[in-house]
């Protein structure tokens, strides 16, 4: 029973790991969307935002996600093919990694959305879920797990890894207006109800593993500490020293609240000039009271001649009851305290600037800035865009972009107007994708709504 405990743990965080990098992103730019204002969705990126000559929106269900791993690593690096089968391989991807890492994940699905024109007066509603998740760990991380630590003999491993994991429903009501006939400012409020959160102690964030050249012996020091709401109940290292315990997302609505703010500006100089602006998350930060918790580990542990065999444990294939002993003991370092707990997390910030040209008729070109804050980072991309409608009812639009990951992001979209029906699909960096398991980046969204 104990020969299985830990390899099933190692083969959960690895698997985590690799979804992470598949799925995690460098931050929610949407460049495509917030130059789309015809499209309702735009709404999103600035709350002054409203289809052109409607009067009524209903928005279906939107899909969006922005997510990357820094590097050039992506899922594909972590698998390969050996007697017809599929199997788990990491020693490619470690190749790729640099001393830090970051992965990172912006994803935002909206439920329900509500339009309305009064006039010179537009009002707007709606309920959307959404994450964001921002992980940062060492390439010493990655190889202990797959190499062990035979490698590194008289070296010392920093292995612990930087988490910010936030999960939340967000209601919103936003209202904007036309002052003349050339610009519009709008503002919407938001209530936020935390689903999840799993964050790192800035302060504590130390996991260091050293084996002796001499005499072998394996020393792990530990101070690390986390706050985990809805996610984590306890953990068990009386046995491994690697048994985690996951809640179902038990939090419900309004246990962990908070409030947000966004704001934009639409400004026409011209028929066929327009400047817009827009803050979004403004002072978001959601205060967690309920079912919280406080997670802290701090020891040190020695034992002689031990070596954690890496890719023996993720294949099943340890059976030495003297190392499940050591194992055993690591209880002593790796015990992690539970106490109840209270944190507030703030929602990273994002700002838009954009400028459009009505070129012709049926063309019109677009540039972009949007710059993202939080605590642990800055992100900036700029992208340049052309939309052209070669049918009344259709439009189909092309981008280059540059962030801080990538000079070479082709997106692309397309926009459909049948009666009232209006559905979109667009993305940021197209080629991906359509191929995400080969890419280190994946932005897209798609959705619908009628409009009348």
């Amino acid at each position: 029973m104990k020969e299985r405990s830990f390899p099933y743990f190692l083969r959960y965080t690895l698997l985590l790991q690799a979804l992470l990098a598949a799925l995690s992103g460098t931050a929610q730019q949407e460049l495509m969307l917030y130059l789309s204002p015809e499209t309702w969705h735009a709404n999103a990126a600035n709350p002054a935002f409203f289809p052109k000559d409607k009067r009524l929106f209903l928005g279906g269900p939107t899909v969006g996600i922005d997510a990357a791993h820094s590097g050039d690593i992506a899922y594909n690096d972590l698998l390969r093919r050996e007697g017809g089968r599929t199997i788990l391989d990491l020693g490619g991807g470690i190749n790729k990694l640099q001393p830090e890492n970051t992965l990172r994940l912006d994803q935002r699905n909206e439920r329900a959305l509500l339009g309305l024109r009064l006039r010179r007066w537009y009002l707007t509603a709606g309920w959307s879920q959404r994450t964001a998740n921002t992980t940062t760990y060492t390439r010493s991380l990655a190889e202990l797990l797959w190499y062990g630590n035979g490698p590194y003999v008289g070296q010392t491993l920093d292995v612990g890894p930087t988490l910010s994991f936030v999960r939340w429903d967000e209601l919103s009501a936003g209202l904007a207006r036309n002052f003349g006939n050339r610009l519009r400012i709008g503002a919407r409020i938001k209530y936020l109800s935390g689903n999840a959160m799993l964050v790192t102690d800035e302060t504590r964030q130390k996991i260091q593993v050293f084996t002796e050249p001499d005499i072998y012996q394996l020393s792990i020091r530990t101070d690390y500490a986390f706050y985990s709401s809805s996610l984590i109940s306890a953990i068990d290292t009386s046995g491994f020293g690697y048994d985690l315990s996951f809640n179902a997302l038990k939090n419900r609505f309004g246990q962990n609240s908070g409030m947000g703010f966004d704001v934009g500006v639409q400004l026409r100089l011209s028929e066929r000039f327009t400047l817009s602006a827009s803050a979004l998350d403004l002072g978001s930060r959601i205060a967690w009271k309920q079912n919280t918790a406080y997670f802290h580990s701090q020891g040190a542990f020695t034992y002689d001649g031990v070596f954690i065999p890496g890719t023996d444990i993720l294949n099943g294939t340890v059976d030495s009851l003297d190392f499940g002993s050591a194992l055993d003991s690591l209880n002593d370092v790796l015990n992690f305290q539970s106490t109840e707990a209270q944190q507030t997390t703030a929602l990273p910030t994002r700002y838009y600037a954009a400028a459009q040209w009505q070129l012709l008729e049926r063309w019109v070109l677009g540039a972009v800035l949007h710059h993202q804050r939080d605590d642990r980072r800055q992100t900036t991309a700029v992208g340049f865009s052309g939309h052209w409608s070669p049918l009344p009812w259709l439009t189909v639009g092309a981008m280059y972009s540059i962030n801080n990951r990538s000079a070479t992001n082709l997106g692309l979209s397309a926009a459909v107007h049948i009666g009232p029906l209006q559905a979109f699909a667009l993305s940021d960096n197209a080629l991906n994708a359509v191929t995400p398991y080969r890419s280190a980046a994946v932005n897209f969204r798609v959705g619908g709504a009628l409009v009348f």
